[in-house]
């Protein structure tokens, strides 16, 4: 490769530069051919195992990865860099550019760059205008290179001894020679857990006043869910099942997007199939037997074994997010932080608990309502009823709930429906909120899902589309159900507005609901997006909505539901996703098939 031809040949850098570079797959190394007779550079490249203490003395720091995934990973054993006006990070197998915010307590900055290395991978550059500590500096770049959201350790602190960190970030870990290193007096932060190569006498620690808890069977590695996530799922595909050789990257399942499937081969990884079923990739050949005996969950096993028509998008879909929650619910960094946290009894937030605020002026729909909300799974769900202009059975509710925590409020008839909404906010005693409605149904993982999207796409606000509808028999026409042809898995400006959540921190900044008739879903999410809030939609196969053609804050002409631009299919009858999971006293057709 010529000098002119390099990735990186137009990348001026200080000297002289370490190029730190990631070789646990060997990927990053292979493209650094020729790095040496790139002008501008005098690289001195060392593998990231190689390095034994602090490298100091450096104009500049390149830090060289595959994906996002993997400099999350290796953030942990950066060692003490010294000081530098220079820090990049080169990408080799990511798709697309991310760009770093810098830290007020950086210097001030003198340049800054995100955009492609030529046709290998994303380069991100950083120019400071006096030396900045360049350790810190790569560690938040692997914290922001997974975007926004919530990239905090749960409350569970982890060392780990004689072996790397974990994917996913863990970029403050502590990385020790023996598990004996964990009871160090001097350690102002013990952790709560040690991961472990070897099994050892640790001794305990005044601060925590026990012994940290050393793990050494914790399990298969997780998968990093805010990289390998379902964000860019397609319903649709150009290609057939293909057979995708490993390691899986960020490039490699993009480009798998295009594709029915794809095909698992005796050499690929459990790292590997874990990358593919977090990101929701349609997957075949699957040994159910090597997969077990490779530590996967067996909900991930049966999920991954399920006879599924390809052929068939809806069942495609439903296959994918079958995967997908399985790997996340078992497999994640958020699982797999959790199951250390309860073996070293420790808190650990995991998924936090959410409050429904359920606003209905109908009392003929409560009883569906709240069988909605009752199924709920995966999740902690309190509900928050506002009956708007009637009085609830308060006896009955508390029978179709069960021990579903729950608060009942009542309103006058004439009250504005975004005061009855703020109202049932301020009472919630969750910091999360969903809005549902009271005559849609849901899925029993919806709220759960939302969770899950939440946590995979570090959104504002996340919601489902209104994909699925139900629209009631009028002297036209028999009942049907309508699916559009909403995008998901993506961000977005409109989400459903019986499926909103958010955070209350957000909904009071926002002035809490506005004081409108009617829109209010609208209203919260123009607010949002004023606000330079980032609103996300999943998939929308747990939810439909329902149309009666009265009865609705939001009037709308049943046919503009059925334009012919919009729709992707539609149905005779009652025809909800298997994903709904439909409970037959909830059908409108009074049950069965």
């Amino acid at each position: 490769m010529t000098a002119a031809a390099h990735p990186l040949h137009d990348l001026r850098m200080p000297g002289p530069t370490l190029v730190l570079v990631d070789d646990s797959d060997g990927l990053a190394l292979d493209a650094l051919h020729g790095i040496e007779d790139v002008p501008g550079l005098e690289p001195t490249v060392v593998p990231l195992s190689a390095l034994d203490g602090p490298r100091k003395g450096w104009g500049s720091v390149l830090v060289v990865a595959a994906d996002r995934a993997r400099l999350r990973r290796m953030a942990s054993a950066v060692p003490l860099l010294g000081q530098c006006k220079a820090v990049a990070c080169w990408l080799t197998d990511t798709p697309t550019p991310w760009v770093l915010v810098p830290r007020p307590e950086w210097p001030p900055l003198a340049h800054l760059a995100a955009r492609p290395a030529g046709d290998r991978g994303v380069l991100t550059v950083v120019r400071f205008g006096s030396g900045a500590r360049a350790q810190l500096v790569v560690m938040e770049m692997a914290r922001q290179a997974a975007g926004p959201g919530d990239t905090t350790h749960g409350g569970v602190v982890l060392a780990y001894a004689g072996r790397p960190a974990a994917p996913g970030l863990d970029a403050r870990a502590v990385l020790l020679t023996d598990v004996a290193g964990a009871a160090e007096e001097a350690r102002d932060v013990p952790p709560d857990v040690v991961v472990a190569r070897r099994d050892g006498q640790v001794a305990a620690h005044h601060v925590i006043d026990r012994a940290p808890t050393v793990v050494t069977d914790p399990g298969p590695e997780p998968v990093d869910e805010r990289i390998f996530s379902p964000i860019g799922f397609r319903k649709d595909w150009d290609e057939p099942v293909v057979a995708l050789e490993g390691p899986i990257t960020e490039v490699v399942v993009a480009a798998a997007r295009a594709h029915q499937g794809v095909r698992l081969t005796p050499e690929s990884s459990t790292s590997d199939v874990l990358a593919l079923a977090a990101a929701g990739v349609p997957l075949v050949g699957v040994d159910a037997v090597r997969l077990t005996e490779s530590g996967l969950a067996p909900a991930l096993v049966d999920a991954l074994t399920a006879d599924v028509d390809l052929a068939d998008a809806l069942r495609r879909e439903e296959h994918s997010l079958a995967v997908r929650r399985a790997a996340f619910d078992h497999h994640s960094t958020l699982a797999w932080r959790s199951a250390l946290a309860d073996r070293a009894g420790v808190r650990h937030v995991a998924l936090p608990p959410v409050s429904a605020l359920l606003a209905t002026k109908r009392p003929e729909m409560l009883d569906f309502a709240l069988r909605q909300v009752a199924r709920q799974r995966g999740a902690e769900v309190e509900l928050v009823l506002a009956a708007h202009g009637f009085e609830p059975d308060r006896d009955a509710v508390r029978r179709a709930l069960g021990d579903r925590p729950h608060q009942v409020l009542t309103f006058d008839g004439d009250a504005f429906f975004g005061d009855v909404l703020t109202a049932a906010a301020r009472a919630a005693s969750s910091e999360v909120l969903l809005k549902v409605d009271d005559d849609d149904w849901y899925s029993p993982d919806a709220v759960h899902d939302l969770l899950m999207a939440r946590r995979f796409s570090g959104a504002d606000v996340v919601g489902m589309p209104s994909e699925f509808v139900y629209l009631h028999a009028n002297a036209d026409r028999e009942d049907l159900t309508v699916r559009r042809n909403h995008p998901s898995e993506l961000f977005a400006r409109f989400v459903a507005g019986g499926t909103l959540l958010l955070d209350r921190g957000l909904l009071r900044s926002l002035g809490d609901f506005r004081r409108v008739r009617k829109f209010v879903d609208a209203q919260l999410l123009s607010g949002v997006e004023a606000a330079g809030g980032r609103i996300y939609r999943t998939h929308g196969l747990g939810y439909i909505l329902r149309r009666t053609g009265a009865g609705h804050t939001w009037q709308r002409d049943d046919e503009e539901f059925r334009r012919p631009d919009i729709v992707a299919c539609e149905w005779t009858g009652f025809q909800p996703s298997l994903a709904l999971e439909v409970d037959p006293l909830d059908r409108p057709d009074g049950g069965g098939e």
